[in-house]
């Protein structure tokens, strides 16, 4: 055992996270609606449905069947958010409120009829708000802050060593940030509307959650390229990446 060998480990174990994050994600809005199809229940208007979705036989015990795969899975997603640290402070810092929101998705239930247990909104007049609807919002919101504002913290090593590669990970990047908002700005509006004829909230809501699985799959490529470049400059035992604006919000 040396410092090499634990490095190699620490750098294969988040490599390991990231992947794990973007598979949870990618096959959340699957698991949820097939769970939903397996005990009896029809595609609903959005994942969100899926947390009081009733057994339509009425003769289970548990008379939400699909919860437990809705909870879950935001669960796991969200713990490892927390776990998941940043390439610098303030991104981490996002990161755990990303998963602090994530995980208030799964603890605090949707509004049913317009009603919730859990609504500190009704006493400010917005009683259409929901700490669940609020939460899923702000989960993508820090998300999207993110990838936008602090994807430069490691991919700023391409910039000079590799243009072609930096511009085509930053393009990317700002693809799927934009996917993230403009497909959550959509579900929301349609929730606000209450126009929830067929399923086109919950499909905006799984190409939103996929986006976001996208990232890191996407964040563990640009790594790659990062850790050849470094390789190449012999800084692999000691990498110095230039400074970025994720560097310049810390020292803020």
């Amino acid at each position: 055992m040396d410092i090499e060998h634990v490095n190699k480990a620490i750098v294969e174990n988040y490599g390991k996270m990231r992947t794990r994050m973007g598979f949870l994600a990618l096959a959340f809005p699957a698991v949820v609606v097939i769970a939903g199809f397996l005990w009896g229940l029809g595609l609903q208007p959005t994942l969100s449905d899926y947390y009081f979705a009733k057994d339509p036989v009425g003769a289970r015990i548990d008379i939400y069947p699909a919860r437990v795969w809705f909870c879950g899975v935001l669960a796991i997603v969200g713990f490892f958010l927390w776990k998941y640290a940043g390439f610098s402070k303030n991104e981490d810092r996002w990161l755990n409120a990303a998963g602090s929101f994530v995980l208030g998705v799964a603890i605090f239930p949707m509004a049913l009829r317009g009603h919730s247990d859990f609504n500190p909104f009704v006493s400010l007049g917005l009683p259409q708000l929901s700490l669940h609807g609020v939460s899923a919002v702000l989960a993508f919101l820090c998300i999207a802050v993110v990838i936008v504002w602090y994807a430069d913290s490691t991919l700023s090593e391409l910039k000079d060593a590799d243009p072609t590669a930096y511009s085509w990970f930053k393009t990317i990047y700002g693809l799927i940030a934009v996917c993230m908002v403009v497909l959550i700005g959509f579900a929301v509006t349609m929730h606000y509307l209450n126009q929830k004829q067929g399923s086109w909230i919950l499909f905006a809501e799984a190409f939103g959650i996929w986006s976001f699985a996208a990232y890191w799959f996407v964040k563990n490529r640009e790594l790659e390229e990062v850790k050849r470049i470094l390789k190449g400059k012999g800084l692999t035992k000691s990498p110095q990446i230039a400074k970025s604006k994720a560097d310049i919000a810390d020292a803020i």
